[in-house]
């Protein structure tokens, strides 16, 4: 999530306050909800619900999921099924994540879901391995815009049904703020109205 949305936040604020700190970590929502609770971060974009209520969530857009099939697959529909997903050897993100269990709902429509032949921690690992033709995925597609691994060697198609992840801004609950993180807060939201 952070590398394919911040960037240009990033810039703006850095911008507008050069002496602004800005400490990313990049990681599964779990990971991101343990580091708040620690105070070892001050503000997460994950995907929601976060049914927790030691948590202040804010939703910024939905996150539309697509599959990516090697460029030389055949017999590939213009929109992939679950029941047509769930021939084909698949790669996913870890069983941990909240897109996996996104992808596993999905896939559940047409039965239990295949166990994936490959499971990564990053999704552009998966599109890596997708490109050289290992296997299909379900992805973000905010995930395959320009600056990312390329579309060479692969293809992507719309699901049916369709199916995505609500993004969110979270802090936790009560928490002090500062000058600085209510500025990056305020970025944030401009999200909202990005998507």
């Amino acid at each position: 999530m952070l590398m394919y949305a911040l960037p240009p936040i990033l810039r703006r604020l850095k911008t507008d306050h050069p002496q602004l700190e800005i400490n990313l970590k990049a990681g599964l929502s779990a990971t991101t909800l343990q580091m708040l609770k620690m105070n070892a971060l001050d503000l997460g974009l994950c995907a929601l619900p976060i049914n927790d209520p030691a948590f202040e969530t804010i939703p910024l857009f939905e996150d539309p999921l697509v599959a990516i099939v090697p460029v030389k697959m055949t017999k590939v529909p213009k929109k992939v099924t679950p029941a047509f997903l769930s021939r084909c050897p698949l790669i996913l993100v870890n069983e941990e994540s909240a897109l996996r269990r996104t992808v596993h709902e999905w896939l559940e429509q047409a039965g239990p879901p295949p166990k994936p032949v490959m499971e990564f921690d990053h999704v552009e690992a998966i599109k890596s391995v997708v490109a050289v033709g290992l296997g299909c995925s379900v992805v973000p597609k905010m995930c395959l815009g320009p600056g990312h691994v390329g579309m060479a060697g692969m293809v992507m198609r719309p699901l049916s049904p369709s199916v995505g992840r609500d993004i969110g801004l979270v802090r936790l609950r009560g928490k002090r703020s500062t000058d600085g993180i209510d500025l990056v807060w305020a970025a944030l939201l401009k999200l909202q109205r990005r998507h």
